[in-house]
This record gives structure tokens, sequence and C-alpha cells, in this order.
């Protein structure tokens, strides 16, 4: 029997500052095991898709950040917000055909994050709450905007 574990691999996250759509400013998130291999292109790929999206970011006053998650090939378009106060809603996307299109996630059980992007979305809960704990005047919210998670997940 063989009892030797193989160590899970790690990826890396880094951040790419703030992008805003609209009245919506989202913090950005590149994620890969070598983040050499998301390029300038397909951000601005992903960047395009969210700012032609169905959900219209631009019309609304949101927080939230980004997660552009390369996969082998692909890519995964994790695009969230902070609603109703304390809910992370998410709309995910994915590239297999060159093209960012939403994944239709019209099921009963769904998967949510995978363990490498729940170290960003880890970070990102608990910048949060510290700005749901403050008074949220502007200079809380500029704290929240410019605190970026970047290191091994």
């Amino acid at each position: 029997m063989n009892t030797k574990l193989t160590p899970y691999p790690s990826k890396f996250a880094s951040s790419e500052g703030l992008f805003k759509v609209g009245k919506t400013n989202f913090k950005w998130y590149n994620l890969a095991d070598n983040l050499e291999n998301i390029s300038p292109k397909d951000i601005m790929d992903a960047k395009a898709s969210i700012e032609n999206a169905e959900e219209k970011f631009q019309d609304m006053d949101d927080l939230g950040f980004v997660i552009l998650h390369r996969c082998g090939e692909n890519y995964l378009l994790l695009v969230c917000t902070w609603r109703s106060e304390n809910e992370l809603w998410e709309s995910v996307y994915y590239d297999g055909s060159g093209k960012f299109e939403i994944w239709d996630r019209n099921k009963t059980h769904l998967p949510t994050y995978c363990v490498w992007e729940m170290g960003i979305v880890y970070y990102e809960s608990q910048a949060w709450k510290k700005y749901l704990g403050s008074l949220r005047e502007e200079g809380n919210k500029e704290d929240y905007l410019q605190s970026f998670f970047e290191g091994e997940v």
C-alpha cells in the first residue's frame, strides 16, 4: 500500500489594481500556476466581457473583486460584488473558445470556489468585514479598495 502523499500544487495570485466599470469598482486579481501565462490580451478580453455583461455593472454602484483564473489552457472569470451589506454575489464566465461567455449554472447544487480561489475570497471577506465595521466613509472605502492579496494559494 502506497501511503506517500503527493503535495497538492500551489497557484499564485497577483493584483492588477482597480478596474472601474461605470460606478462599480472592482479589485482585479490574476490567478495561475505561472502568472506569466496570463497575457495582456486575455486580460483586455476579460475586461471587455465585464464592460458588456448583461448584469450592466456600469449602472450599479457596487464594490467587489474579479478573479481571472488560468485553468490549463482556459480561463474562469469570477466577477464578485458585495450586496445587501454582507452577501457576496457572483457571475462566472469561462473562456474555452476564445471569448468569455456566461457559465450557465442553472442547477440545484453548484460549484462555488476551488481551493486556490478560496484564498483570495477569504482575504476579501476579511477586508470587507473590516470595512463593514468602519464608519463606511470615503476613506474607509478607499482603504478597502487599496487592500489586495498577493502570493501563494
